[in-house]
């Protein structure tokens, strides 16, 4: 069975993508896709760029212009060396973040095929709590 899962991060106002990349990063995210930085700047969101880890200036530049521009940019986050992580997606212009945790996905001890979304809230909220947040909201349903 398939499931919606990710997590969707409200804020009061418009963040960047310098803003909200760099409170990541300096929290211990990574723009790291297996070795590569993959993004989304594209209008139309399907096609995935990928360049070398030391673009991660002109990236995250390419990603502010996107979301200038219609309203929308995402990014593949890692946590440390772990290689857990997700698509990172700023929309509505910059007033949420979406997290799909579809890399490396850490699920529940507990019980089998649910995401442990507490692993993940303890990785980012820390680093986007000061940037505005208002809320989030989970979802983990099948479809």
């Amino acid at each position: 069975m398939s499931r919606n899962i990710g997590i969707k991060f409200h804020f009061d106002g418009t963040i960047s993508a310098p803003d909200i990349i760099g409170s990541l990063v300096r929290g211990g995210w990574r723009l790291d896709d297996g070795g590569r930085i993959s993004y989304l700047v594209e209008s139309d969101m399907t096609d995935w760029e990928n360049e070398a880890l030391s673009a991660e200036s002109a990236v995250i530049g390419e990603m502010e212009k996107a979301r200038q521009s219609h309203g929308a940019c995402a990014v593949i986050l890692t946590w440390e060396a772990t290689g857990v992580g997700g698509s990172f997606l700023l929309s509505s212009a910059g007033h949420k973040l979406l997290l799909d945790p579809r890399v490396d996905t850490v699920y529940r001890q507990d019980i089998d095929d649910y995401v442990d979304f507490e692993w993940y809230l303890a990785r980012i909220l820390p680093a986007v709590g000061t940037l505005g947040l208002t809320g989030y909201e989970i979802s983990d349903l099948p479809y």
